[in-house]
């Protein structure tokens, strides 16, 4: 699990053990957090700037992502869920509009929903 966290006009980093990323415990995590790191705070970015773009502020959100591996077959993450906590202050509809808009904007997601191509070179 990862969260990522608006406070206090910045972004704070946290793994499913509460290690902030950037202190000297977080220098052990996986390539797998760090990519479920950069779809959270890729989503974090994205409802900033959906926000921004209606004029409006959050003192504080929280997006939340869990991801699954695959059972079978190649080593890979199949599934992401995410969530996102929004101020109480924000109706339900407004709450949705910003988490579809921040699903059409980010571009991790988008990659990971749309795929890419991957080329690999021994030289």
């Amino acid at each position: 699990m990862i969260e990522v966290s608006w406070t206090d006009n910045h972004y704070v980093v946290k793994d499913g053990e509460g290690v902030e990323w950037g202190t000297e415990a977080s220098t052990s995590w996986t390539p797998i957090v760090l990519l479920e790191c950069s779809l959270a705070l890729c989503v974090a970015k994205s409802l900033n700037m959906a926000m921004e773009r209606d004029g409006v502020e959050a003192d504080r959100f929280v997006v939340t992502l869990h991801s699954a591996k695959a059972g079978s077959g190649a080593s890979r993450l199949e599934r992401f869920d995410l969530s996102v906590e929004l101020p109480n202050l924000f109706e339900s509809g407004y709450k949705e509009k910003l988490v579809r808009h921040a699903s059409q904007i980010c571009t991790i997601g988008n990659t990971l929903k749309r795929g890419s191509e991957l080329s690999y070179e021994a030289e």
